[in-house]
């Protein structure tokens, strides 16, 4: 017998409710976690790419004898996709949503959220951040999408315009629609890796394989003007994680998830140039918690990228976010002088 039309209806991967539940729970546990830097609880709600970035935080946290400020959310927005029925496993869902406290940023932070197996629990697998809401209109002095950095109290600070993100797809019962095309959508994210793949200053910040804009064009000025001649260093980034869902946009595009493992390594070129980072730094805590000098470092990074791909091969993909710019530390070795 054939099946009925109804039993072949997408239905969304978890009821709103439900979402909201699980989003809940995540911020409760999340922010008892952060502040007392248990690696114990925040098992209970993060895994993957995730888990291992706030692993690092924490180890790091507790040799700097520092602690997190508990971030909460707020203006949560869900985006749930309907899948056939005997859909298998992992299944995901999104959660857009604003820092408590800062709700009319036009940014929203954006979690991916997976459940592994049948009834099993929903833990928040990566993060990053999505521009939400319209910037005004961009001044007349600035028509440029390459970011600008400015030096000030030790700090960089970087400034660029990102595209909006756009709208989700809907079916008419208003699940998110997923593509129908995500092995081949997710080669952007090897293709990626190779793009910030380089030395620099030898990078090169044209592709005809990505729009330019402030995380392809503007990110690789930005390592290549960092370079120094009296250091040799080497960018290699790679895909790791489980494959993140990709949906359909209104605009016909793709929306694609990376979770990218950045190495940079770095050595000096003369026998009396040595790798130094300030002492009590992240990476100094990492190496040795000591200010040592060194003659070469690897440091071990993740960001999580999100790329729009659109319908026609021909068109470049569009890097919306990424956190390229300030990648979070996994992990760092070196040589050490003496």
């Amino acid at each position: 017998m054939a099946a009925s039309p109804a039993a072949s209806v997408p239905k969304p991967v978890l009821t709103t409710s439900e979402a909201e539940r699980v989003f809940e729970q995540y911020g409760r546990v999340n922010a008892s976690a952060d502040a007392s830097l248990d690696i114990s609880a925040i098992r209970e709600v993060q895994t993957g790419v995730l888990l291992r970035e706030s692993r690092t935080v924490y180890r790091l946290h507790r040799k700097a004898g520092a602690h997190d400020k508990a971030v909460r959310s707020a203006r949560p927005r869900f985006v749930i996709p309907a899948v056939q029925p005997g859909t298998g496993y992992p299944r995901f869902f999104v959660v857009l949503s604003k820092r408590k406290g800062d709700e009319k940023d036009r940014a929203s932070q954006l979690r991916y959220f997976v459940q592994k197996r049948p009834h099993g629990p929903w833990r928040a697998t990566a993060a990053t951040w999505a521009l939400t809401e319209p910037l005004g209109k961009p001044p007349a002095s600035d028509p440029s999408p390459v970011p600008t950095s400015t030096a000030k109290d030790g700090s960089v600070h970087i400034s660029f315009r990102p595209k909006q993100l756009p709208d989700f797809r809907r079916s008419a019962a208003g699940g998110v629609q997923l593509s129908t095309t995500a092995a081949a959508d997710r080669a952007i994210c090897d293709a990626f890796a190779d793009f910030l793949s380089f030395s620099p200053p030898h990078g090169h910040s044209n592709d005809n394989r990505f729009a330019k804009g402030p995380f392809t064009t503007g990110l690789v000025s930005f390592y290549n003007h960092g370079a120094d001649k009296n250091f040799a260093s080497t960018l290699s980034s790679r895909k790791v994680g489980t494959p993140l869902p990709v949906f359909r946009l209104t605009n016909g595009s793709a929306l694609v998830g990376c979770t990218l493992e950045q190495t940079y390594r770095v050595a000096g070129t003369g026998p009396d140039d040595t790798v130094a980072y300030d002492e009590g730094s992240d990476i100094d805590l990492a190496l040795a918690d000591d200010g040592r000098d060194w003659h070469s470092v690897e440091v071990v990074s993740s960001m999580t990228v999100l790329i729009e791909v659109p319908p026609a091969e021909a068109s470049p993909a569009t890097v919306l976010a990424s956190d390229g710019y300030d990648p979070s530390l996994l992990s760092a070795s070196g040589v050490g002088v003496g």
